[in-house]
């Protein structure tokens, strides 16, 4: 005959079951009873050791013979290298639709990263050239998205503008290029880190509202900055006696020194072509609801040809005194640059921090990108695996002097929608920003500067799209933890710096994280009125309308003898701690909602009874279960009797409960088994089965001790405790 665990609470039917409670004193055995002897048929389990033994098994792992033979290598060689997944499979078919993804990536990719370099990073554009053609063809060997395309980021760009403008202006010896090779170099080693070390899941700790707050602001740091370029007042800002290094200071400046020295002719054709971007943006996203197609319209390629032909034609620089790109210096760039170099070993401390965030930055934004993709095309996404990718392809590219290269969903998007079939793509894209670096760049001589900043007022315009919305949003929702952290980073990155912005959220989002850790989420229950149910008192309102549009119940409560505590979450020690003084709390109130400065409600001396329902607890370190045991022992110097019930099945949990000693110091239900021999013994096991379990042996322990009191439908047991 097998006796079951208190967990099904079910025996044989030819036989009835006899309920009682034994308390600790009445058990002298060092017995754990976390199982019971079963029959000869059987094997019995009777301590911590063998469960392990059985744990460890193959056959409690649920593993086939065929699934625990070990992997061949080539399996391993796909995974680690995910090409091998998709070239076998590769066709001539699936090459014609990525080179027409590559060419309409390209189209408007170009001008981007000559605007990126030019107008955000303050570096060569040719950095901005390479990362748009090199790195994707690393990202062919080690990416696993199809439709990922890698390239320079505007919010990374705008990251790295900023330490060259720090360093170049207090060292004119530093060239633009070194820092960028340094940069690349410094964010690749952090991720590629990162993902041997499997910590992709660092990115779940940036929030959304983190993610808005920082590319909000960005884009406003973009707007002002790109005015500057589009005004001609880039000369200007070096040589006036003052220093405007933040967004807002550039600002003040604006409006001191604009009106007066603006360039009229530099600023006519930034504006005109502000206005037709914007105007073709427009009528781009309303044809788009009834032509598809009209997505791949280049509008941003349309004004770079549009301007290259009236700068030619007109002669802009000569008559008009229009600053362009020119001949810009390709020294640097005809042999591979050593990040580790003489000349660049003493940029790493400066440029650390930078590297550090420019690996987080990019970190998100592609997991975000990957995720988004993932959802849409039902991809699995592993984070380590994107996380060395990203990093060996920035490692890569800082040997050619590339600025940050990072996934961009935007982009993505738009090459998943041309067609694209692999990551072969973003190869395709490479090879024609190479054919453009190698036979177009006297054409691109004539590009006006103020074109490219235009083409960046517009992408931060962009930028800050979406905030309204989302702002709404939170205010709606009352997410007031998600508009202060919002606010905070973009108050911040305005005032001092971008790489502040995102410090101060990183460090709120931390402290957000721990602090949620720390605290313990127990609960008081009660029974509903008519029912087996026990429910959280805080939070429970009599006549609201269930699933099956019938109102709730009133709640019965306990008498002040009786506690009865759910802890919903696993124990840890950085909440049980907590949880000690949220006891008290609901001792002193029975509610966590009071303010524990107010006058007691309750007397805590009057408790004779805890139950602990702990169907929640699906885990618990040592730590906590030290801070546990010293609970207990408290109620038990008090002269409380403490029950557990709805224990985890959970091996590691109730071996952790009976090494602690904790099973032994609780009251445990007794089934007694009346067969026909007389002499059947009783088999006690370590916990309930559930709170009625619990309940019904104090009752039979204490006939005249237990009692509930019914509130009316009208008045709930949270009113009468915050109200009394």
């Amino acid at each position: 005959m097998t006796i079951q665990n208190s967990e099904s609470r079910l025996l044989p039917g030819n036989f009835s079951n006899r309920y009682s409670a034994t308390t600790p004193e009445m058990h002298n055995t060092t017995e754990s009873h976390l199982f019971h002897r079963q029959s000869d048929s059987s094997k019995s389990l009777t301590s911590p050791s063998e469960l392990q033994d059985v744990n460890s098994s193959p056959m409690r792992s649920f593993l086939t013979s065929e699934q625990l033979v070990k992997m061949s290598f080539y399996d391993r060689l796909k995974y680690y290298l995910p090409c091998f997944s998709w070239l076998p499979d590769y066709t001539l078919k699936k090459f014609g639709g990525d080179m027409i993804a590559g060419i309409t990536l390209a189209s408007f990719q170009i001008p981007l990263a000559l605007s990126y370099a030019t107008s955000l990073a303050h570096v060569e554009p040719l950095c901005g050239l390479y990362s748009l053609a090199i790195t994707p063809f690393v990202y062919c060997v080690f990416g696993s998205v199809p439709q990922m395309i890698v390239g320079p980021e505007s919010a990374i760009s705008l990251v790295v503008g900023q330490a060259v403008e720090k360093l170049v202006t207090h060292n004119e010896k530093v060239g633009t290029i070194n820092i960028s090779v340094v940069v690349t170099f410094l964010s690749g080693a952090i991720l590629l880190i990162f993902g041997i070390t499997r910590l992709g899941f660092l990115g779940n700790i940036l929030s959304r509202a983190l993610l808005r707050g920082f590319i909000s602001s960005v884009g406003l740091v973009m707007v002002i900055n790109s005015l500057i370029t589009e005004l001609k007042l880039t000369k200007l800002l070096a040589t006036v006696p003052e220093h405007y290094h933040t967004p807002f200071e550039k600002v003040q400046f604006l409006f001191k020194y604009g009106p007066e020295n603006l360039h009229k002719p530099t600023a006519i054709l930034s504006l005109c072509s502000f206005i037709i971007l914007m105007t073709l943006r427009f009528l781009k996203k309303k044809l788009m609801k009834r032509y598809k197609s009209v997505i791949f319209f280049p509008e941003i390629l349309l004004i770079v040809i549009s301007s290259l032909i009236i700068s030619v034609n007109f002669n802009l620089k000569k008559d008009f005194d229009i600053s362009m790109l020119g001949d810009f210096s390709t020294s640097g760039f005809d042999k591979l640059n050593n990040p580790l170099g003489k000349d660049n070993r003493s940029l790493c401390h400066e440029l650390l921090s930078v590297g550090l965030m420019c690996a987080i930055l990019g970190f998100f934004e592609s997991t975000t990108a990957s995720k988004s993709l993932g959802t849409i095309y039902d991809l699995t996404i592993s984070s380590n695996r994107e996380l060395v990718a990203l990093g060996s392809m920035n490692l890569v590219g800082s040997l050619f002097g590339a600025l940050p290269s990072f996934g961009g969903y935007g982009r993505s998007k738009i090459n998943a929608l041309s067609g694209a079939q692999t990551v072969m793509s973003g190869a395709c894209m490479g090879l024609i920003t190479l054919f453009t670096i190698k036979f177009l760049l006297p054409v691109i001589h004539y590009t006006p500067l103020c074109i490219l900043s235009v083409i960046t007022t517009v992408v931060g315009l962009s930028l800050l799209e979406e905030a309204p919305s989302d702002i709404r949003f939170h205010i709606r929702c009352h997410g007031y933890n998600e508009l202060i952290i919002f606010t905070l980073i973009f108050v911040t990155t305005i005032i001092h710096s971008v790489e502040a912005g995102i410090s101060v959220g990183c460090i709120y989002s931390i402290g957000s994280i721990i602090k949620h850790s720390a605290q313990s989420r127990i609960q008081i229950l009660t029974r509903v009125i008519g029912t087996n149910q026990f429910v959280p008192v805080d939070g429970y309102y009599p006549g609201l309308k269930t699933i099956d549009l019938r109102e709730s119940s009133a709640l019965e409560e306990l008498d002040d003898s009786t506690l009865i505590v759910k802890i919903p979450e696993p124990l840890t020690f950085t909440n049980t701690e907590d949880l000690k003084e949220r006891l008290n709390r609901l001792e002193r109130f029975r509610s966590v909602r009071i303010h524990p400065g107010r006058r007691p409600l309750h007397n805590r001396e009057n408790i004779k009874y805890v139950i602990f329902e702990l169907g929640g607890m699906t885990s618990m370190d040592s730590s906590a279960a030290q801070i546990l045991k010293e609970i207990i022992k408290t109620y038990k110097k008090r002269s409380v009797n403490v029950y557990f019930c709805k224990v985890s099945s959970n091996l590691q949990i109730r071996t952790r409960l009976h090494d602690a000693g904790i099973d032994s110091m609780i009251v445990r239900p007794s089934y007694s088994v009346e067969s026909i021999d007389i002499n059947t013994p009783s088999f006690p096991l370590p916990y309930f089965g559930n709170v009625s379990d619990a309940l019904s042996s104090i009752q039979l322990a204490n006939p005249h001790g237990l009692h509930m009191m019914e509130r009316s439908s009208s008045s709930s047991f949270v009113t009468a405790t915050l109200f009394p």
